[in-house]
Parts: C-alpha cells; structure tokens; sequence
C-alpha cells in the first residue's frame, strides 16, 4: 500500500541532534507515540501533538507532515 502522508519529525529531530527520547520529553508527549511518527509508524496523529511540535521546534504543520501523490 502506498503512504501518501509523509512525516518529517525525523529531520526535524536530527537537524537538531536530539534523540527521540529527548524529543519526547520536550514535547512532553508519550515516548511511542513520537518513536512511532519518528519512524513513520503512526495511524494517527493528535491534533495536539501537531501543536506542540509547531511550539516546540518554531515550524509549521507543513514542515511536520506532507501529502504526495
């Protein structure tokens, strides 16, 4: 099956030389639930772990995730 939605919390993360782990806890968020997105794993993404990643890492929703044909 083809993924259409492409996440970009990977570069975002390692452009700043953090773990996952570390990320994680900056955004105050579940360690899985950023592992999974980091790694392009997750079904679903809450609308309020957007928000905190947008605060956090100074960036827009478009930055984080992306749609491709």
């Amino acid at each position: 099956m083809y993924q259409m939605i492409k996440f970009h919390l990977r570069e975002l993360i390692d452009s700043r030389e953090l773990t996952i782990r570390e990320s994680a806890k900056m955004l105050d968020y579940r360690f899985d639930t950023v592992r999974q997105m980091y790694h392009g794993e997750t079904k679903r993404i809450p609308v309020e772990l957007l928000g905190r990643i947008c605060e956090v890492f100074d960036c827009e929703v478009g930055d984080i995730i992306s749609y491709e044909r």
